[in-house]
């Protein structure tokens, strides 16, 4: 039976099936709230908000859902949209489900004041491109992401009897990078999306990329390799 191991951040698990593989989904990732940010937020004199992550809307479901309508929330993908909409805020999302596809989106919008929603450990991408053409943006940490490192070492120890590995954050990748590097050579590994794959890339490692970033978008990567794969050995 094919294997597949799925490495994500603690809370993220729900159940995956498909018929003839053998998932394994292992949390690698704590979270931990800000409660310093989250108790003294306001994004009252905001134009836009940017929210990065379903957990963001966990930690600031309160303040989000006390946003007035004319302050435009733009979520990263379908599911942060989701969670933002159960509040009964409007969300909009851009078609590519990334940091890319969030500055896309708002080199169409006018000018104004940005605040994004963040993991204390993302990158300053969003906010220095919104910056850079023209926007005034901020950016908070809400939640901190570090290494678990029980879960870390037994993922260390199933990734040599694994056939896949799924990266579902370039965070993920950090975690794990020091065992597997080597190993993972003789995979095959899925990235989330472009910045996750860009961070292995830079390690000499390529991994597939879904057209949408999402976990469906993941599963479908798989099951088309899969068939791909089975094709190929008739």
């Amino acid at each position: 039976m094919v294997k597949v191991l799925i490495l994500r951040a603690s809370g993220k698990i729900r159940p995956i099936s498909i018929n003839g593989v053998d998932i394994i989904q292992i949390p690698v990732i704590k979270i931990t709230p800000n409660e310093d940010v989250i108790n003294k937020i306001s994004l009252e004199d905001a134009n836009y908000i940017i929210v990065m992550s379903t957990t963001v809307v966990k930690y600031l479901g309160n303040a989000l859902g006390k946003l007035g309508g004319s302050v435009r929330v733009i979520g990263v993908g379908p599911q942060t949209c989701n969670e933002v909409e159960k509040l009964g805020v409007k969300c909009e999302m851009p078609s590519e489900f990334s940091s890319y596809g969030i500055i896309e989106i708002m080199k169409k919008l006018p000018r104004g004041k940005v605040v994004i929603l963040r993991s204390l450990r993302g990158n300053d991408y969003v906010k220095n491109e919104l910056q850079r053409i023209g926007y005034d943006a901020v950016e908070y940490g809400i939640y901190d992401l570090t290494p678990d490192p029980i879960s870390v070492d037994i993922a260390c120890r199933l990734i040599n009897y694994v056939d896949y590995v799924v990266f579902m954050s370039s965070m993920t990748y950090e975690a794990m990078k020091d065992c597997t590097k080597n190993v993972l050579k003789g995979k095959t590994a899925v990235a989330i999306g472009r910045v996750t794959a860009n961070r292995m890339k830079s390690d000499g490692i390529n991994a597939l990329i879904p057209s949408e970033y999402t976990l469906n978008g993941i599963l479908r990567v798989l099951i088309n390799h899969l068939m791909i794969s089975s094709e190929s050995l008739d």
